[in-house]
């Protein structure tokens, strides 16, 4: 049975006010020697408050003459309610420099996206500020790929996030799996199957939460199987192996999650084994909510090495499954 008190939904609305005055700190992006930063807009009929940006993180040898011919792989960077800025001012870019330095990453590039108004987002159609979920698969895919060499392959192309830009990456990324080849998430912040899990009261929360701009994506009273083509829990269970083409799928929850989010993505993982999904989840032994537990940045070694594992043309779920040793087989038949 899917647990998901009202207590746990109400922490969302905390972190939409609590988290958001750290993601609205100017920070300046690190010293890095195997990747330049930049910021830009890009041009989208979706956005309804503000312009739409990100942050890119390029290698270097991007701009090489000898690769002027070359197109890149690249992730898509999707921030939680913390902002855009958790990514190069927590540890994020360094972790993605270093690993690059120590060959653990191929060649990529790297883009935060940067949400209309305050920056934080749902990723969703029907937001206030806009269709974010078509803003990002139609819009600020074409205009990174046409701006810069970046592979338009969809085996090169990976998205990520945490929290609820983990929810965002995974949902997106079972929708559009024509889009991305592998998706990888931190303390994704996932719902139940089902709507009617959210018990009582917790139904509204959800509503006000959600900003009151998705009732035409979840309806209002809540719509199950509208509110079903959006949750992750609900789509692995909807969909067949095959029609995510493919997808590379890695995802992590620590178990001393403060917000509560362990236990969604343990039954995550738990759908996704019966409905045949192959994935990679670790569950992060005293590892607390994304960027304020202690274990965030080595969780990021293991997602950046497995998405850069997928995007090589590897089978990173197979490559990161720790091997039974001789034998094992036979003693737990015993």
């Amino acid at each position: 049975m899917f647990r998901l008190t009202l207590a746990l939904l109400a922490t969302l609305s905390l972190l939409t006010t609590v988290l958001a005055q750290r993601g609205r700190r100017n920070v300046e992006p690190p010293q890095l020697k195997h990747f330049n930063f930049e910021a830009w807009d890009f041009d989208t009929d979706k956005a309804r408050n503000g312009e739409a940006s990100y942050y890119i993180y390029l290698p270097k040898t991007h701009d090489h003459a000898v690769n002027k011919n070359r197109k890149f792989p690249w992730i898509l960077w999707l921030p939680g309610f913390g902002g855009p800025n958790d990514f190069q001012g927590r540890g994020g870019a360094e972790t993605l420099d270093r690993m690059r330095a120590q060959k653990k990453l191929p060649e990529l590039a790297l883009v935060v996206f940067r949400a209309p108004g305050r920056g934080r987002s749902t990723y969703m159609n029907g937001e206030s500020i806009g269709d974010v979920e078509d803003m990002l698969v139609q819009d600020l895919v074409k205009h990174v790929e046409g701006k810069f060499r970046l592979s338009s392959k969809r085996e090169h192309r990976a998205v990520m996030g945490v929290s609820a830009g983990g929810f965002g990456a995974m949902k997106i990324a079972m929708r559009h799996p024509n889009v991305f080849g592998a998706v990888a998430t931190h303390s994704a912040a996932i719902l139940p199957a089902d709507p009617a899990d959210l018990a009582g009261s917790a139904e509204s929360t959800v509503m006000r939460v959600l900003r009151g701009g998705l009732r035409e994506q979840l309806g209002d009273p809540i719509d199950k199987d509208k509110w079903a083509q959006q949750m992750p829990m609900a789509l692995v269970a909807l969909k067949k192996p095959k029609d995510f083409m493919g997808l590379q799928i890695y995802f992590d929850a620590g178990t001393d999650d403060h917000y509560g989010f362990f236990e969604p993505n343990v039954e995550l993982a738990a759908a996704m084994k019966k409905n045949g999904h192959k994935h990679f989840f670790r569950a992060v032994e005293e590892g607390g909510h994304a960027w304020s537990s202690d274990k965030m940045i080595a969780n990021l070694e293991h997602s950046f090495y497995f998405v850069g594992l997928a995007l090589s043309g590897k089978d990173a779920t197979a490559a990161m499954t720790p091997k039974k040793p001789d034998g094992e087989h036979k003693d737990a038949d015993k």
